[in-house]
């Protein structure tokens, strides 16, 4: 746990001193309880915990939202299409990755017409989205897009997609995005 050495960090951080932690990861907050086993401030301000007996977690998300790998094409007005990665998955909503930010760039509210197959070509799927957010990280544009809420038939197919894979996936040690 890397944190800033401050004057009210110096007075908690005693050994054998109980601290709170906080912290959110992927849309889901955790908070526990854990002593101080001992601390450094050189070369960097390091806090060590013992292990905590429990962990209390929150999901800020409405619905359960699972990784995924799908290759997807974005259609936008007359411009000519981009294909991308869908990074995450959820009944009313996925993530898409971009390599690239050229061309003109999306912006939130932009309608989108997005084809994808999940496993499978003979799952294949057409929905208009809309942008929900957008940003850019090492030459990379990750797309929030929101599913059009007419297609009714596209939900129930993804959300019991996810339903079962959210299941699988909970026995799966989660790694930490760098």
């Amino acid at each position: 746990l890397s944190i800033p050495y401050t004057t009210s960090m110096k007075k908690n951080a005693k050994k054998k001193h109980v601290d709170t932690g906080r912290y959110i990861h992927c849309g889901t907050v955790y908070g526990f309880r854990a002593m101080v086993m001992n601390y450094i401030v050189d070369p960097a301000s390091l806090l060590f915990l013992e292990y905590p007996p429990h962990v209390e977690v929150l999901e800020l998300r409405r619905e359960p939202r699972v990784p995924c790998l799908f290759p997807a094409i974005l259609h936008r007005d007359d411009q000519s299409p981009r294909t991308g990665i869908i990074s995450d998955l959820s009944p009313s909503g996925c993530r898409v990755c971009l390599r690239g930010a050229g061309g003109v760039p999306f912006a939130g509210g932009d309608r989108v017409k997005l084809e994808f197959y999940a496993v499978e070509p003979k799952n294949q799927y057409t929905v208009f989205t809309d942008v929900t957010n957008v940003s850019t990280q090492d030459g990379v544009m990750h797309l929030g897009l929101r599913f059009d809420p007419v297609h009714r038939s596209f939900r129930k197919a993804i959300t019991h997609f996810v339903g079962v894979l959210a299941l699988e996936l909970a026995h799966v040690p989660v790694a930490v995005r760098p």
